[in-house]
């Protein structure tokens, strides 16, 4: 925290102008993939080209907003057909088999075979018997990631709009399954969905990431107050004021 003096007839437009960027993205555009895979790994400490993809994703979603991340530690366990795992997001999908999908906090097999748990101190994660699950961002989103634990066959892959239909894959590890990080940035886009199709395939899905566009209480509060300062500062100027800038 650094103290900066600044004229008073000039502090509302400068709060207002940092308000206003807290709370919105950079326009830039492009879609950038973060992808990486462990042949066998049954846990983070050995997947090294998986935490090295989500590092490099979460490097490049700090320059466009506020990450938001998804462990499913505070999501009840069991089978759901709607799910709200952080405000704003709503989780649906259905398995192999056209039943539910499940949040579960031990594995089906093995680790590296059926998926796990990736939060450190955590125990919950996403179980996809087969099928689909579809994340769904009220506000939009241009940025999503996760690892993805227990992938054994091809052709699995994560679809979503941006203006125009796009397809990832998803890494295979390897015969023994695994653990793979698969991330985007799309900046400037506001996707509604992800969904993700892992066809026949168990797997396991943790540490979901994303960038919410709907503004947080603090967020509004600070824009809020931004806008008082400057509508009182043009009603009444003063030669100098001490402003709390935040660095």
């Amino acid at each position: 925290m650094v103290y900066v003096q600044i004229p008073t007839s000039k502090a509302g437009a400068v709060l207002l102008t940092l308000a206003l960027a807290f709370v919105t993205s950079p326009a830039q555009a492009g879609l950038v993939l973060f992808t990486g895979a462990d042949d066998g790994a049954s846990s983070l400490a050995t997947a090294p080209n998986s935490t090295t993809a989500a590092a490099n994703f979460d490097a490049a979603i700090a320059a466009l907003g506020i990450e938001s991340t998804i462990t499913f530690e505070n999501s009840p366990l069991g089978t759901f057909s709607s799910l709200t795992p952080a405000p704003g997001v709503t989780l649906t999908g259905s398995n192999v088999n056209n039943n539910d999908q499940s949040v579960v906090d031990t594995t089906a097999c093995t680790n590296a075979l059926c998926g796990y748990n990736t939060t450190p101190g955590g125990s919950k994660f996403l179980l996809l018997f087969g099928g689909t699950a579809t994340f769904s961002f009220s506000g939009g989103t241009d940025a999503f990631g996760a690892y993805f634990t227990g992938v054994q066959n091809l052709s699995e892959s994560i679809t979503f709009s941006d203006g125009t239909n796009q397809s990832v894959d998803i890494p295979n590890p390897g015969f023994q399954g695994g653990t793979a990080f698969v991330g985007f940035t799309d900046a400037g886009k506001s996707i509604a969905s992800v969904t993700i199709n892992v066809n026949n395939d168990i797997v396991g899905v943790d540490d979901v990431r994303d960038i919410s566009r709907v503004p947080e209480p603090a967020s509004l509060a600070l824009l809020g107050a931004a806008l008082t300062v400057f509508l009182l500062t043009r009603r009444h100027k003063r030669p100098v004021a001490l402003k709390r800038v935040w660095a």
